[in-house]
């Protein structure tokens, strides 16, 4: 039986057929800012994404193929335009394999950038995460869409300050191994010597002792109580409404949440 092929390229995704970008009048409040339309066309379906300079797009829309390239790029709302509700995904468009489209959010989360993946024919969404950097690799093989990513999982506890019984709870949650949970203390003093160097960066009065006191006011702050977050590999199959994650690593990276 033939195995799926993982390719390695910086971009997983299918190459669109054509893109279109047209741009919008500028808004006389912001005239600095770039408002736009971004038009990609597929052989199934035309992904459109209304820009307005924000942090997310103003909206994101489905549109069925019209004679090839002929579905109109414009800021109107079409009538046999499907829009993504807002409450639902205000992010960017990312990509699409298949019959699949990705999407990503406007802004990162412990390090990571979340992600969805809407299936195109009933707009279904099937699957949502955090991925750190961007998918690895996507295959379809005989109707099992899968791709493989650095996930970014967070906690409900501190490892830190909660000990074993948090461990043990990560452990089940993710199926990595104990030892590579070792190095959260190390990545939790990581995070905090980082955050009382841009600290005291950021005054310029301050003093020779100022990282040591910025550490001392970050653990009164309680920081090592902060839900512990790992990085490790992952792959998902999603195969009709079911999606599987598989562990391809053990703990990769361990800090506190943001």
């Amino acid at each position: 039986m033939a195995l799926p092929t993982f390719g390695l390229a910086a971009n997983p995704f299918d190459p669109p057929l054509k893109v279109r970008h047209v741009r919008l009048k500028a808004d006389l409040h912001n005239p600095q800012v770039k408002r736009q339309v971004s038009c990609f066309y597929y052989r199934s379906v035309v992904v459109k994404q209304v820009d307005y300079g924000e942090v997310g797009a103003d909206r994101l829309a489905l549109l069925p193929v019209v004679s090839g390239n002929a579905t109109p790029c414009r800021s109107n709302t079409e009538t046999n335009e499907y829009v993504i509700p807002s409450d639902r995904w205000s992010g960017y468009f990312k990509g699409v394999s298949a019959d699949y489209a990705f999407f990503e959010a406007p802004d990162g989360t412990n390090g990571g950038l979340g992600f969805m993946v809407l299936r195109i024919y009933d707009r279904k969404v099937l699957f949502e995460d955090i991925a750190q950097h961007s998918l690895q690799s996507i295959a379809l093989h005989e109707g099992t869409l899968s791709f493989q990513y650095q996930r970014v999982f967070q906690a409900n506890c501190s490892v830190v300050s909660a000990g074993s019984a948090c461990r043990d709870q990560l452990i089940h949650d993710t199926g990595v191994a104990d030892a590579s949970l070792s190095a959260c203390g190390h990545g939790y003093q990581a995070a905090k010597q980082s955050m009382a160097k841009e600290r005291c960066a950021a005054d310029v009065a301050n003093s020779a002792t100022c990282v040591s006191e910025e550490l001392t006011h970050l653990d009164e702050q309680k920081w090592n109580d902060a839900p512990t977050v790992i990085v490790y590999e992952v792959e998902v199959s999603l195969k009709g409404d079911a999606s599987a994650i598989t562990r391809r690593s053990d703990a990769l990276a361990c800090r506190p949440s943001d």
